[in-house]
């Protein structure tokens, strides 16, 4: 085991870059691996590999209006009593992806705010989408049950029954486990509860594995931030009662000075040989700072016969990462017809060609060229997360001016700088950006 643990352990993350919650499942003797992407559009990015090294980007589950909405995916921000503010993203939320009989599933939930855009105004809509092939980009309409809560798994067991797991979300997190219609979303048995977890609160991310006989959970705990964790507990019934295991948790960083930090929120599979691995959330972080958010990272497990599982070590160089491609046709021509929408407007669609950041370092460039008659319009380069918090650097044509925005309003940041500029043909703008640090530029003519 620790021979196929190292022989991975240098191209993690296998997923750089804003790719919360995976989740993972071979299907045709190739990986198919799914992440969160909340509010944004196209959602729940699909990546494939053949040998867990090398991923391809290779579509999205939703990928056209008439499936969902993501109109009230919203911020909210609330102020804790420490002064320092909770975040809360609406949208498309900790899918998990299986196969089953050659139809893969994706179930989803999708945390819908509230016209207040306050904490406790919206509801979660849970739903199952399906494909018969995963490479053509084709998935069903959603299937929409209702659920108070997030992060939605599926077992197929052996006698033909299809139970869903979630967890529960209000004054505690506990999991439950229900049985389903997977071809309607009716609940056949309403869920009930099974775990309350292992002893560190906010359980979530539930999924159920049978193996050996015994039905294992395995669960994320302690909230998404540094004391998260990997918990299990295992049952001879799917109904429960479940047991924890005495050397819980499974895998943290909490307490550590590792690299890779918050981990948890994981999903078991095997490869092709056999051999169990864990797919998972985790942030690079440094001097405090983590520009890239939540990555997924990979480490083998060993899980004997009847028995607990041991998860490897995550070990990441700072400088390397697994060999990524995004999908991408060189030469589209994208046309965008501007509008009065705003970065800060929390409904509505800005008009902008977006792409992930996936290295710790580097530029993004933009030329813009003056138009052949006077319009009022910016354009120009943008690091954006959500309505809240962005930063950009343009050219106003209306006002002759290049203008910088910065907005954090979970930190009480913001910031507005303008200079007079006119110009006769090109100005470019460049993003360079490190672990630590960001700087915007602005020059007349290309950027060489």
């Amino acid at each position: 085991m620790r021979s196929l643990s190292m022989a991975v352990a240098h191209h993690n993350p296998i997923i750089p870059g804003f790719a919360p919650d995976p989740s993972i499942c071979l299907i045709d003797s190739a990986f198919y691996l799914v992440n969160s992407s909340f509010h944004l559009y196209p959602g729940l990015p699909i990546y494939m590999s053949n040998d867990l090294i090398s991923w391809n980007h290779v579509g999205n589950a939703i990928n056209r209006p008439s499936q969902l909405s993501l109109s009230r995916a919203t911020t909210l921000i609330a102020p804790w009593d420490d002064g320092t503010a909770m975040v809360g993203t609406g949208g498309l939320y900790a899918p998990t992806i299986r196969h089953h009989n050659g139809i893969t599933y994706i179930i989803c939930t999708n945390v819908i705010h509230g016209p207040s855009n306050l904490p406790g105004d919206g509801r979660n809509e849970q739903f199952i989408i399906h494909t018969t092939d995963i490479r053509s980009g084709t998935w069903s309409d959603p299937i929409v049950f209702g659920f108070p809560g997030i992060d939605p798994s599926l077992l197929f067991d052996d006698d033909g029954r299809v139970y869903v797991q979630l967890c529960k979300t209000g004054p505690e997190f506990h999991i439950y486990n229900g049985e389903i219609n997977i071809k309607t979303g009716a609940m056949i048995v309403e869920p009930t509860l099974i775990w309350k977890g292992w002893k560190k609160g906010y359980t979530e991310g539930p999924h159920i594995y049978k193996k050996d006989g015994w039905y294992y959970l395995l669960c994320a705990e302690g909230g998404t931030f540094r004391y998260h964790m990997l918990s299990m507990a295992r049952s001879r019934n799917v109904w429960g009662p479940y047991e924890s295991y005495g050397m819980n948790p499974l895998y943290t960083a909490s307490g550590t000075t590792q690299y890779i930090q918050n981990t948890g929120h994981g999903d078991l599979f095997q490869g092709q040989s056999g051999q169990w691995w864990v797919a998972m959330l985790g942030i690079r972080i440094k001097e405090g700072r983590s520009i890239m958010g939540w990555e997924t990272f990979l480490t083998a497990v060993d899980w004997p016969n009847d028995g607990w599982i041991t998860i490897g070590p995550i070990i990441s160089d700072e400088n390397m990462g697994a060999n990524f491609n995004e999908s991408q046709d060189s030469n589209r021509c994208i046309t965008l017809q501007a509008d009065q929408v705003e970065f800060t407007t929390p409904d509505e669609s800005v008009t902008f060609v977006g792409q992930r950041q996936r290295r710790l370092q580097g530029t993004a460039v933009v030329t813009v060229y003056k138009p052949q008659r006077s319009i009022s319009v910016r354009a120009g380069l943008a690091l954006y997360k959500d309505e809240n918090r962005f930063l950009t650097i343009g050219y106003d044509f209306h006002s002759q001016q290049v203008i910088f925005n910065g907005l954090n309003k979970a930190k009480s940041f913001s910031q507005n700088e303008t200079q007079n500029v006119e110009f006769q043909d090109v100005i470019s703008f460049k993003i360079g950006y490190t672990e630590t640090a960001l700087r915007f530029f602005f020059r007349l003519g290309k950027e060489h």
